[in-house]
C-alpha cells in the first residue's frame, strides 16, 4: 500500500539534524531534498546530542533541531536536560530514538520536545512532521520588516541594507532583501545578479499577486538570502499601485522570517508607507550638517507618526573623511535624541573594491571593521545573541538539569 504523502511546503526555516546513524543521515538527505521541503536550510551533521549540546554552547540553535540518540529512557532524558539552558527558546526539538514507550513519549512533550519519532525514520516521517510543525504561511509566524533609509542621497544606506541582509541571513534566518529604489537601486548590481527587468514592472493587479507568483519574482543569492532587485541596467520606472507594494510586503513577511527594505532617499507614498510597516527602521546618516537637518525631520515624522514604537537605530557613516570637518557621532546622535547604534569608519578602499567584485563587504574582507557592526545590529534585530547561555526546554528540563 503507497505511503501518504504530506500535503504542503515549509516557510523559510533552518533544520539542523544531529545523526548517530547512516540511515537517518541518508533520510535526511532525501528529505532535504524534497520540493517541499526547498525553503528549508538543512544542515546535516555527525554526533548525536552530545555533538549538538557542544556547537551550541556558543552559537545560536536553529529554527528545527533533530537530534538522533539510541540512549535508554533514563539516560536520554538525563542528556536533554543538559541540552536545555543551550537552547533558544523558538528552537523546536525532534528526537528520533528507539524506545516505543508511550510514557516516554509523554513525559518528552511535558518537558517541551515537540516530537518524538520512532527509528528507523524515512523521509516521508521526516517531512510530515516538519510540515506539521511548520505549516506554509502560518499566522503566528510573521516575519519582521526592518527598513533601511539615508538621512541623504549617497550616504551608504543601500550597501549598508545589503550587507545587513546578507549579514541577517547568515544567521540561520532565511531573509528576503526588496529593493524599492525603484529607479535606481543597486541591489542586483552589487550583488552580481544580472536582471534585465525589474520586480515593480512584472507585478501583475492587486488581486492576482499571491505567494507563489512573488517566488517566480526572486532571485537567490547564497542559501539563505533571496532578493527582489530592480533592473541591473537603470531606466526610469514607475512606482506601482500602493495595494500592490502593500500586497507585496505582506506576503513577503509570511514567506521570510525578515525582510530588509532598502528604501530611497525622497519622500514618496511608497517611501512612507514602507515606514509605517517596518518594525524596526535603520536611519544612516554622514556626520554633517545636512544630514543632521534631514534626519531630524525624518526622526520627527517617525515620532508623530509612530508614537508607541522605538526610535530608529542610528548608522553614523564614513567617520573620519580627511580633511572634512565632521560633527562628532555621540553629538550628531544627542541632537536627534536618539541613542548612537553604531558608527562606521571610512574606509573606501575595502568598500570598492567589494562593489567592484560583486560582494559582501564580509565576503571581500572578515577583517573589515564594518563586520562586527553588522554582525552585532543583525543578533539585535533577529533577538539571537551568539554567546548568550538561553533555557528554551522551560520546566521538566530546567528541574532535571545537573
Amino acid at each position: 500500500m503507497p505511503r501518504i504523502q504530506p500535503v504542503g511546503r515549509t516557510p523559510h526555516i533552518s533544520i539542523h539534524a544531529y545523526c548517530e546513524t547512516p540511515n537517518l543521515a541518508a533520510s535526511m538527505q532525501r528529505a532535504a531534498s524534497d520540493r517541499r521541503l526547498y525553503r528549508a536550510t538543512c544542515d546535516i551533521r555527525a554526533g548525536g546530542i552530545s555533538a549538538a549540546i557542544a556547537e551550541y554552547r556558543d552559537s545560536p540553535t536553529p529554527d528545527l533541531l533533530i537530534l538522533e540518540s539510541a540512549a535508554a529512557r533514563e539516560d536520554l532524558l538525563s542528556i536533554l536536560a543538559k541540552l536545555a539552558p543551550v537552547c533558544d527558546s523558538r528552537t523546536k526539538v525532534v528526537v528520533v530514538g528507539t524506545s516505543n514507550d508511550i510514557a516516554l513519549f509523554r513525559e518528552l512533550v511535558a518537558g517541551g520536545i515537540a516530537e518524538y519519532l520512532l527509528a528507523p525514520v524515512g523521509a516521508l516521517t521526516i517531512i510530515g512532521a516538519v510540515l506539521r510543525l511548520f505549516p506554509e504561511e502560518s499566522g503566528t509566524r510573521l516575519g519582521k520588516i526592518h527598513a533601511v533609509i539615508g538621512a541623504k542621497g549617497g550616504v551608504g544606506s543601500s550597501v549598508f541594507a545589503q550587507n545587513l541582509a546578507w549579514t541577517v541571513s547568515h544567521c540561520t534566518h532565511a531573509t528576503l532583501l526588496a529593493d524599492l529604489d525603484l529607479q535606481f537601486g543597486t541591489a542586483a548590481l552589487n550583488c552580481n545578479i544580472d536582471c534585465p527587468t525589474g520586480f515593480a514592472e512584472q507585478l501583475p493587479e492587486v488581486d492576482r499577486l499571491d505567494g507563489a507568483l512573488l517566488e517566480r519574482l526572486l532571485f537567490k543569492r547564497g542559501k539563505g538570502l533571496s532578493l527582489l532587485p530592480c533592473a541591473t541596467a537603470a531606466h526610469i520606472a514607475s512606482d506601482p499601485d500602493m495595494a500592490t507594494i502593500e500586497k507585496v510586503l505582506d506576503l513577503a513577511r509570511c514567506a521570510f522570517p525578515h525582510v530588509v527594505l532598502d528604501l530611497p532617499h525622497a519622500w514618496s507614498p511608497l517611501v512612507r508607507s514602507s515606514l509605517l510597516a517596518a518594525d524596526d527602521i535603520i536611519l544612516v546618516a554622514e556626520p554633517d550638517l545636512a544630514n543632521l537637518r534631514n534626519a531630524r525631520s525624518l526622526v520627527d515624522f517617525l515620532r508623530q507618526s509612530r508614537p508607541n514604537d522605538p526610535p530608529p537605530r542610528l548608522i553614523v557613516n564614513r567617520v573620519g573623511v580627511p580633511k572634512r570637518v565632521e560633527i562628532p557621532p555621540q553629538k550628531f546622535a544627542a541632537a536627534l535624541e536618539v541613542p548612537l547604534t553604531a558608527k562606521i569608519a571610512d574606509d573606501p578602499v575595502v568598500f570598492s573594491a567589494a562593489a567592484a567584485n560583486g560582494q559582501m563587504i564580509s565576503e571581500f574582507s572578515r577583517k573589515s571593521a564594518v563586520t562586527p557592526t553588522l554582525e552585532a545590529l543583525a543578533g539585535q534585530l533577529t533577538g539571537m545573541t551568539a554567546r548568550k547561555k538561553r533555557k528554551g526546554l522551560w520546566g521538566f528540563w530546567g528541574g532535571r538539569a545537573s
